[in-house]
């Protein structure tokens, strides 16, 4: 089988931008294929009646299963900005971190380097993640 990275992060951007858990996505392992599941899809686009057979179809994770969340951040902050690291930790302390956090990287010229970082380590997560499954 063979599987498409893009398709695959699309996956697993669709299953953690549901903070409430419900968006599920599954990459069958006959043909590379990602199927979508989740209360909030309309149903016309049928799945397959075995698609919780994992024998036959993987389930995706999360980005935070693969630490592409809060851990990446604190990763891009302690290769590349160590003097920062604090003051970052300090920002995830409360809700609304993101937003403070991309504020921050763009009242530091930074948005185009963090943006290379998450991109390259997302598409090694799911490299490594596909290796391992």
């Amino acid at each position: 089988m063979k599987a498409n990275i893009d398709d695959i992060e699309l996956g697993i951007e669709f299953i953690s931008a549901d903070a409430a858990g419900d968006n599920e996505a599954f990459l069958s392992l006959a043909t590379g294929e990602v199927y979508y599941r989740s209360e909030y899809i309309d149903e016309e686009i049928p799945l397959p009646n075995d698609i919780d057979d994992e024998s036959k179809y993987l389930p995706l994770p999360n980005k935070r299963d693969l630490d592409l969340g809060n851990v990446l951040v604190f990763n891009f902050v302690e290769q590349r900005l160590p003097d920062e690291y604090s003051e970052i930790r300090a920002m995830f302390r409360k809700s609304g971190a993101y937003r403070r956090f991309s504020d921050w990287l763009d009242r530091h010229s930074l948005v185009e380097d963090w943006y290379r970082f998450r991109n390259e380590a997302t598409k090694q997560a799911i490299i490594e993640w596909c290796k391992d499954n």
